[in-house]
């Protein structure tokens, strides 16, 4: 069979579905054919299995237009140049284009949400309200539905009662003889003895201006790292830069800054040497780094959303209310205070 992937950007990849489609990538069935659609103007991997082809394919850049146009020239890429068997798209945001794409009626396609993208306040109400109605389209024409997050697949897609099965997303809990990093060699951080804040692109519901009130208020005296793709949203990460360099001065004493992600192997090391990993989330549907830092067994202080204590358990204690600094505070006190907690 030929199958058709569409949906993701980048791989190597950065976060979201696109890191969910590189841990699937390891699990193909070598029986099949996969043709992966990617950008372009991205980093583009070599496929590592012969039965695995990347689709790198040009768009403009920009945060509106960019996803608009890589998906148009995708649309018409699967239109024109390949018959595929069985098609799997990726993120409702590409329901614009499957009516389009369901000119080809003999070809099943599969959807996969990956979370609520019209939820997020970093989306004006022109931009939710399109995102609304692709989802719509994206639930008509598929003929079957999935979704990484146990809620969504309890049926609150916009404008159906479908069913929509839950596969939730797994990572591989991987082996390293290798001890740090020289990330961590660089910036003088001890391994056990630093607070460590991790996200793919960076925007506010990754909730890092929570982290930064709490630690403020609590002022401990660990170090703080942080690591993530600081391009995505620039006007957010240059107001987190202004406010820890008003704070802390530009010298790395207290909070480190490192304005992209690691490779994986290297971001696992991170994790596993970090005393402490805060995911101060605002909105998840199943996150792959959290899913990562517990793989890594890290000790962790979250959001209480229920994305987060499907992963994590519904009566995790270093859980505090999402959005609220004052008891992020308290709970990063209390992690920090208790030396057994994390077995």
């Amino acid at each position: 069979m030929n199958i058709a992937v569409l949906g993701i950007k980048t791989i190597p990849a950065v976060a979201g579905a696109d890191r969910v489609v590189e841990q699937l990538l390891e699990h193909f069935s070598p029986n099949n054919d996969y043709w992966v659609y990617l950008r372009a103007d991205t980093a583009v991997a070599q496929p590592t299995q012969r039965n695995i082809h990347f689709v790198p394919l040009p768009a403009l850049t920009g945060k509106h237009l960019g996803s608009f146009t890589f998906f148009l020239v995708c649309s018409l890429h699967y239109l024109l140049q390949k018959h595929y068997d069985l098609a799997h798209f990726h993120n409702s945001d590409f329901g614009l284009f499957m009516p389009l794409l369901r000119l080809k009626r003999a070809v099943p396609v599969l959807g996969t949400f990956h979370g609520d993208p019209y939820t997020r306040r970093k989306w004006g109400a022109f931009a939710r309200a399109f995102l609304r109605f692709s989802e719509r389209c994206f639930v008509q024409c598929c003929n079957r539905l999935t979704s990484v997050s146990k809620f969504k697949s309890a049926g609150n897609a916009v404008g159906t009662r479908r069913h929509i099965d839950y596969v939730p997303n797994g990572v591989n809990v991987e082996s390293d003889d290798q001890h740090g990093d020289p990330l961590l060699t660089s910036l003088r951080l001890q391994p056990r003895n630093f607070i460590l804040f991790a996200c793919g692109r960076l925007d506010p519901t990754k909730g890092l201006h929570h982290l930064l009130d709490a630690y403020e208020r609590v002022d401990p005296k660990e170090r703080l790292l942080i690591l993530g793709d600081f391009a995505h949203d620039p006007d957010y990460s240059r107001d987190i830069e202004q406010r820890i360099a008003a704070r802390y001065g530009s010298s790395p004493e207290r909070v480190c800054v490192v304005r992209e992600l690691l490779p994986r192997a290297r971001l696992l090391r991170v994790l596993r040497a970090c005393k402490l990993f805060v995911f101060p989330s605002e909105y998840e549907a199943m996150s792959m780094m959290l899913l990562e830092a517990v793989s890594s067994r890290a000790p962790i202080v979250c959001s209480d959303l229920p994305e987060n204590l499907a992963v994590l358990g519904a009566d995790y204690p270093f859980a505090y209310p999402a959005t609220d600094a004052v008891a992020l505070a308290a709970t990063l006190e209390r992690a920090l205070s208790d030396p057994d907690w994390a077995r």
